[in-house]
């Protein structure tokens, strides 16, 4: 006969299985936040859930900052790949090579050269982005395991490293979770697009060549389409407001190059748009633009953090973005969803790890407001 204590320690036991199983299932739907402040080279991190908070430190004897400098050196494309003018280095290396393949005694040294090279650089990806996401994620596995979607709350100093590139279980956090980086510790408001939404959308050839805007303009008949050589001040005075500015084009210390204008943040706010995305070079680190739009109310902002790839990469990123802001998906799922896809789809195209990830990575989403 069962005693009435062996019963209660059953019913206890029955009890701690299922809160094993439920609180799972129900933590799924939990966001992370990852406060990270960068002070006199160490690193402070925080990492918050509903559940739990966790604090700890990286400390310069770990050599995380040379890692992550390295780590965005390797995934950025060279600027004469990215269709930018680049160093007189880079010109000169590129002459170099053109000749040599030229030159048959030279032919196979300098592809056997290259093939090597390639594959140092994917082992030195690899390492590094293991070593470096141990350092950063393995403290907050758990928390990690649960989250649907991590936040990062950065300053200034650490705006240069793409945390959202480190490996978690062997994989990068951005194939993962939807990832989003915030500059302050507000909340911030959902977004949701629609097919009635008013767009300004300007693109140029040169930095779009497979016209990928103009595929996005199909999605929003109410936007408004220019071309980077013919667009004038009077059109975008012309337009009163809009719901969204999607921009192709090269970008300069002072603002976008238009053919006949520059374009800066001043110009463009005026439109109070809720969203921005900047097809351009490392303005996904231009503050001045950042800051701009987030004093004015805008949502989300989305822009390269490297130089992209022009071409096919850079315009299927942004018509996965917008499909998929479309179909009903927030921001930071929107681009999950394209970089994710463009990952796999390279991948499957036999692409190698580190140019797959230069192909679908460079965009980074700010949640401003």
């Amino acid at each position: 006969m069962v005693s009435t204590a062996s019963r209660r320690f059953q019913s206890i036991l029955v009890f701690l299985a299922a809160a094993l199983i439920l609180i799972p299932l129900f933590a799924t739907a939990s966001d992370l936040t990852v406060f990270i402040e960068k002070r006199e080279a160490v690193f402070h991190i925080r990492a918050v859930s509903a559940f739990d908070t966790i604090s700890f430190a990286i400390e310069p004897r770990a050599g995380f900052t040379e890692k992550m400098v390295q780590l965005y050196e390797l995934i950025g494309v060279q600027q004469d790949e990215a269709g930018t003018l680049g160093k007189v280095g880079d010109f000169m290396g590129e002459q170099v090579r053109t000749v040599r393949s030229l030159l048959p005694f030279w032919k196979d040294e300098d592809q056997t050269e290259q093939t090597n090279e390639k594959s140092s650089e994917i082992d030195t990806l690899k390492r590094l982005l293991d070593e470096t996401g141990a350092l950063l994620f393995d403290p907050m596995e758990a928390q990690l395991a649960i989250a649907k979607s991590v936040a990062f709350v950065i300053d200034e100093e650490s705006l240069f490293y793409p945390f959202d590139a480190l490996h978690v279980s062997g994989d990068p956090l951005f194939l993962k979770k939807d990832v989003s980086y915030r500059l302050s510790k507000e909340k911030t408001a959902t977004l949701k697009a629609s097919d009635s939404w008013r767009g300004l959308i300007v693109d140029d050839e040169d930095t779009d060549p497979e016209k990928g805007a103009e595929a996005v303009s199909v999605f929003f008949p109410g936007a408004f389409g220019f071309d980077a050589d013919s667009v004038q001040p009077k059109d975008i005075e012309s337009i009163s407001s809009a719901d969204f500015i999607l921009i192709s084009a090269e970008g300069g210390v002072d603002g976008l190059q238009m053919k006949n204008m520059v374009l800066r943040p001043q110009t463009l706010s005026r439109l109070k748009p809720e969203l921005v995305y900047l097809d351009c070079n490392l303005y996904g680190l231009n503050l001045n633009f950042i800051n701009h739009f987030k004093e004015i109310g805008v949502s989300a902002y989305i822009a390269p953090v490297f130089g992209r790839w022009t071409g096919k990469a850079a315009a299927q990123t942004m018509i996965r973005f917008f499909r998929a802001m479309l179909n009903g998906e927030n921001p930071s799922r929107a681009l999950y969803l394209a970089r994710k896809t463009l990952y796999d789809a390279s991948i499957l195209d036999g692409e190698d790890p580190l140019t797959a990830m230069r192909i679908a990575f460079p965009f980074r989403l700010y949640r401003l407001n």
